[in-house]
């Protein structure tokens, strides 16, 4: 890669940085700062869990990817001392999660770039800088053009547009939010059956959920969308309209959220 993909200079006092562990001592643990040019750090074993260490190896091993506090950095020797016990699991979590995925959107540039003959430099100027104008980090970007295409992508210049869709489509999933509720229902039909059958064959077709049954008359019901508000107004219709056909039937039923 190129030096697009380190920041400039060192971090700040108070920064939570990304690092990888390279060696670990009884007193502490050595770290290379991947997001700066892969500089030294050192996170002593005070620093390394918020209970007292008796063996640093329980805690550390070389290799890790973590998460750190940034506590002091001394230019003249060149130590920048680090903390794991000032970063909660959560924002440890989130904040990997975060640099891999910036680490995934500069390799899908890169890509982008070979295809197009060009530098990985101009890709990130005609193609990063202007999403980055519009969302908060290449992942949002990438996600939204992966879910709306060509639209989410303003400020691209045409002759990246449509490379940059095909790959991002072929490349990036589409997140999705899974909602799913049980379906009880009694018709006292001679055909109820496939009454029953047909109603939610239909209400599938109309309302994009997938309906299965688990027996005892209950159906499982799942609603499938980028996102929780979406999935849950398609699962509302889909119940609301099968209850609905099923009354008109002369039948009975409920519905019930499961997840």
């Amino acid at each position: 890669m190129n030096d697009l993909d380190n920041k400039n200079g060192l971090p700040e006092v108070g920064e939570t940085v990304v690092c990888k562990v390279k060696q670990v001592l009884g007193y502490g643990a050595f770290v290379e700062l991947v997001e700066y040019g892969n500089k030294k750090g050192f996170v002593h074993v005070s620093q390394v869990a918020s209970r007292w260490v008796k063996n640093i190896r329980n805690y550390v091993k070389e290799g890790q990817i973590r998460a750190a506090k940034v506590l002091s950095i001394n230019t003249g020797r060149g130590q920048i001392d680090l903390s794991f016990n000032k970063v909660s699991s959560h924002a440890q979590r989130a904040r990997i999660e975060e640099w891999k995925q910036l680490k995934r959107s500069k390799k899908l540039l890169e890509i982008l770039a070979e295809g197009q003959g060009k530098t990985f430099e101009q890709a990130w100027d005609l193609v990063a800088n202007p999403l980055l104008e519009i969302y908060d980090s290449l992942g949002e970007a990438f996600q939204n053009i992966a879910l709306l295409g060509a639209e989410a992508a303003e400020g691209v210049p045409k002759e990246w547009l449509k490379p940059l869709v095909d790959l991002i489509k072929k490349s990036v999933p589409v997140p999705e939010k899974i909602l799913k509720g049980v379906l009880s229902v009694k018709l006292v039909d001679p055909k109820g059956v496939d009454l029953i059958k047909e109603i939610l064959l239909n209400v599938e077709k109309n309302n994009d959920v997938k309906i299965f049954y688990s027996g005892g008359g209950k159906y499982n019901v799942k609603a499938t969308a980028p996102d929780f508000k979406s999935a849950e107004k398609i699962l509302t219709a889909a119940s609301e309209a099968a209850i609905e056909a099923i009354k008109k039937a002369g039948g009975e039923s409920k519905f019930k959220r499961s997840g």
